[in-house]
């Protein structure tokens, strides 16, 4: 790889520090770097391109200095371009931007060498079909796709199918479809199951369920899940990602499917996400007193 972009997430501590540090890392390793106007302004080693047209200009992978926010909103801003994502963590979980700190000048060098692999993520396809007849499309969710209650708090009922199956009607804050990348976020904390990111699945979890019989259901990334909204007091939400909110009301219908456009996301020589869920998640590791 010899061309690179940059995405980074300004709100960060430190950022700006880290942009000119990786920036200074790469251009010495032989890189040429991209970015927008904003980030290219830190580095005389960065060039001037707008984010629309890095693969145009022969960006080869997309470095992303953030969180997983960040990773996420990178995959937002560059769909359709095909671009391998890179996430170097300044956040605090980094399950997809797993590459810390200490390793940044060697996940550049192996970048440089064509050390890596290429991960191509499932994403979320989502369509939003109004009562009224009308159809809203959102951008594609790496991560998950959330319909709930928004600010008012109250339970709604809703309808959820799949392939077009009535499988059940419940009460509940709201219903997460997440991809084997999102199963270690929303849904995780919903009482979820992990699922490798390799796997050709989503997860199907109610968000407080008012019953005891409702489980978090595996499908194939094959199934299309259908939400209906059957009852509910004031207007839900339906998200991608946590933004591009939409609301629903009675009889509106929210559909999942996975996306045409599968996000790619390098993973380093030595990768393992059984190791990353480990560090993550501490599994393994027994508290001392």
């Amino acid at each position: 790889m010899k061309k690179i972009g940059l995405f980074v997430n300004q709100k960060q501590p430190h950022a700006l520090e880290e942009v000119k540090h990786v920036a200074s890392m790469a251009a010495g390793m032989g890189f040429s770097v991209y970015a927008d106007t904003e980030i290219s302004k830190l580095s005389p080693t960065i060039n001037v391109c707008d984010i629309k047209v890095f693969a145009r200009l022969g960006v080869e992978g997309v470095v992303v200095l953030g969180g997983d926010g960040t990773m996420l909103e990178a995959s937002h801003r560059l769909c359709g371009q095909s671009l391998p994502l890179m996430g170097l963590n300044m956040g605090s979980l980094g399950y997809l931007t797993s590459v810390e700190q200490h390793q940044f000048s060697e996940a550049l060098q192996q970048l440089r060498g064509d050390r890596y692999q290429i991960s191509y993520r499932a994403a979320l396809s989502t369509r939003i079909i109004h009562k009224s007849g009308t159809v809203e499309t959102l951008p594609d969710a790496l991560n998950d796709v959330v319909v709930n209650h928004g600010a008012s708090g109250r339970a709604v009922e809703l309808e959820l199918a799949l392939n077009d199956f009535p499988l059940a009607r419940f009460l509940s804050d709201g219903v997460i479809v997440a991809t084997a990348t999102g199963s270690t976020a929303y849904s995780l904390s919903s009482g979820g199951p992990i699922m490798l990111p390799d796997a050709d699945t989503f997860v199907v979890n109610v968000i407080c369920p008012h019953t005891l019989t409702f489980r978090p259901l595996v499908v194939k990334t094959t199934t299309r899940v259908s939400i209906r909204v059957i009852a509910c007091s004031a207007p839900l939400i339906v998200s991608s990602d946590g933004r591009d909110d939409v609301k629903l009301e009675i009889e509106d219908k929210v559909e999942v499917i996975r996306s045409e456009h599968d996000v790619p996301v390098i993973e380093l020589s030595g990768y393992n996400a059984c190791d990353v869920l480990c560090r993550k998640l501490r599994w393994g590791h027994t508290e001392r007193k």
